[in-house]
């Protein structure tokens, strides 16, 4: 995909969203070698405030993205304010931007794929544990950085063979929780 037509994704999405991308994360998308050369590209992060992931792949903003939002709807109350960017192929967690705070530089967190309940799980614990289900849905999420800029910095190049041209195209549609 040209560099233009991608920029014409981004903004559709972004006005779609009614958010900004933080200007780092577009740069990184639009102008990192590995990452412009191959969409499929991995990247490692390594006890980075606690959390470890392999295999980090990042979304395609193009038109197919509203299927990962539909996707993350299942186990966050508010899919448009927690908007999913990247995610981890050998654990099936979400990276998420949380805009719920800001529009202007959204903090990242994390859904352990695993731990995460949805929305129909947390309506039946919230009744039997006399908690509300925002409280549920709330333990979804974990913290795990400030900004993108952080943890753009933090990521290593997976340099597994495996990850090379013979990987099927896994980057639209990440996994179901």
């Amino acid at each position: 995909m040209d560099l233009s037509q991608q920029l014409l994704d981004i903004q559709d999405i972004e006005q779609s969203l009614q958010l900004t991308f933080p200007a780092a994360y577009k740069t990184f998308l639009t102008t990192d070698e590995n990452q412009a050369a191959n969409p499929n590209t991995e990247y490692d992060l390594v006890d980075f405030n606690g959390y470890t992931a392999w295999g980090i792949r990042f979304i395609k903003l193009d038109a197919s993205y509203s299927k990962n939002l539909e996707a993350i709807a299942e186990v966050v109350l508010q899919p448009r304010k927690l908007i999913p960017f990247a995610w981890s192929i050998s654990s099936g967690d979400w990276l998420v931007f949380d805009y719920r705070e800001t529009d202007e530089k959204p903090s990242l967190l994390y859904i352990d794929h695993e731990m995460a309940l949805c929305l129909e799980d947390a309506e039946s614990e919230a009744q039997s544990e006399n908690v509300t289900v925002e409280e549920i849905m709330e333990g979804n999420l974990s913290v795990l950085c400030e900004n993108f800029e952080t943890f753009h910095a933090a990521l290593k190049l997976a340099t597994d063979d495996e990850n090379d041209e013979d990987d099927e195209d896994n980057s639209t549609l990440v996994t179901e929780v």
